[in-house]
């Protein structure tokens, strides 16, 4: 019964992350007085610091960006 009840959240989550959202792509966030133009204007650096990673080359697909930046 455990097992069953697992397997219809997972499901449950799958499909709400299926779901397209609506009006996101037009949303606008005021950021920092210093910063300015897009995110694809800017990049970062890998772990090892080696290479720079263009935002731009992402531009059109979905991205997560994560901050575990801690005191």
């Amino acid at each position: 019964m455990a097992r069953l009840l697992r397997a219809s959240c997972l499901f449950s989550l799958l499909l709400a992350g299926l779901v397209p959202s609506r009006g996101q792509e037009n949303s606008k966030t005021d950021c920092h007085a210093g910063v300015s133009g897009t995110i694809f204007e800017y990049g970062a650096l890998t772990l090892n610091g080696e290479e720079y990673i263009p935002f731009k080359q992402y531009a059109g697909k979905y991205v997560l960006f994560v901050n575990v930046a801690s005191f």
